[in-house]
C-alpha cells in the first residue's frame, strides 16, 4: 500500500513519569526514617526548588511537589517521579532524564536501596496536527478510513489507535504506544508512551533506568515520528 508522506515538527514532551520498586528485604517493607527523608529533600531543593515537602498519611514514606504534575513519592514499595517539562521551567529530554536519575539516587544513597524489581516509564508529548485537525488525521492517515465513526452516530470519531509490544516469555516487560487527538485542542497530537521492565534476569539498577528512560525517548522522537510521517 502506497502512503503519502508527511513531516511534522518534533514532539513537545510534556511530562515524564518514572516508577521504580525496590527490591524488598523483608515484608511488610519496613518504612522510611523520617529524619532520612528530610534530608533526601534538602538535598534535592539544591537543584530542583520543590516548594512543599509532606509525610504520607500512612506515615511511611513523603511527598515532595510543585503541584499533582510535578511531584516526587517515596514509600517503602515504590519511589515515583512526575517530571513536568513544558511550561516555565522548560526541561529537555536530557534534562528530564538527569533530573530522574539524580533525584532516585540521592534516594537509594539515603534509604538504603541496592536495586529495585520493576520499572516503569511513561513519556507524555504534543504534535502539531497536518492541516490543524487532529481528528481528520487520525482516521484518515492512521485509521485509513473516514467514515468508520459515522456508523456509529453523530459526535463519535476515531479516537487514536494503540500499538503494543510483549517483551519476553515469561513476561519482562511491556510497551505501549497511543496517539490520539487531543481532546483540548484539535489541533495537537497526543501521545502516549510507556514501557515496563520486570527484573527477571537479575535486579534493576539505576543505570539499568537512565538507559531505559533515553530509549523511550529516542523511541518517541524516532519511531513514533517516522509513523506519523508515513
Amino acid at each position: 500500500m502506497a502512503y503519502q508522506e508527511i513531516k511534522l515538527v518534533d514532539p513537545r514532551f510534556r511530562s515524564l513519569t518514572v516508577a521504580l520498586a525496590p527490591q524488598p528485604r523483608q515484608m511488610p517493607p519496613v518504612p522510611f526514617d523520617h529524619g532520612a527523608l528530610q534530608q533526601i529533600f534538602a538535598e534535592i531543593t539544591q537543584d530542583y526548588p520543590y516548594q512543599q515537602f509532606s509525610f504520607l498519611p500512612t506515615g511511611r514514606g513523603a511527598q515532595f511537589h510543585n503541584g499533582p504534575e510535578d511531584a516526587i513519592e517515596l514509600r517503602p514499595a515504590l519511589l515515583q517521579i512526575q517530571a513536568k517539562m513544558n511550561g516555565p521551567d522548560l526541561l529537555t529530554a536530557p534534562m528530564a532524564g538527569d533530573k530522574v536519575t539524580r533525584v532516585f539516587s540521592t534516594a537509594a544513597e539515603r534509604l538504603d536501596i541496592p536495586a529495585f524489581v520493576q520499572c516503569a516509564i511513561q513519556i507524555v508529548a504534543a504534535v502539531d496536527a497536518p492541516e490543524d485537525d487532529a481528528k481528520k488525521f487520525i482516521e484518515g492517515h492512521m485509521l485509513h478510513d473516514s467514515e468508520q465513526s459515522a456508523v456509529l452516530g453523530d459526535g463519535f470519531f476515531g479516537g487514536g489507535v494503540k500499538f503494543r509490544r510483549i517483551i519476553g516469555l515469561p513476561l519482562e516487560g511491556e510497551e505501549n504506544l497511543n496517539v490520539e487527538p487531543d481532546v483540548n485542542d484539535n489541533k495537537l497530537l497526543f501521545i502516549d508512551f510507556q514501557s515496563t521492565h520486570v527484573a527477571l534476569r537479575g535486579p534493576i539498577s539505576l543505570e539499568d533506568m537512565s538507559s531505559k528512560i533515553n530509549d523511550a525517548f529516542d523511541f518517541v522522537a524516532g519511531n513514533t515520528m517516522q509513523l506519523l510521517e508515513r
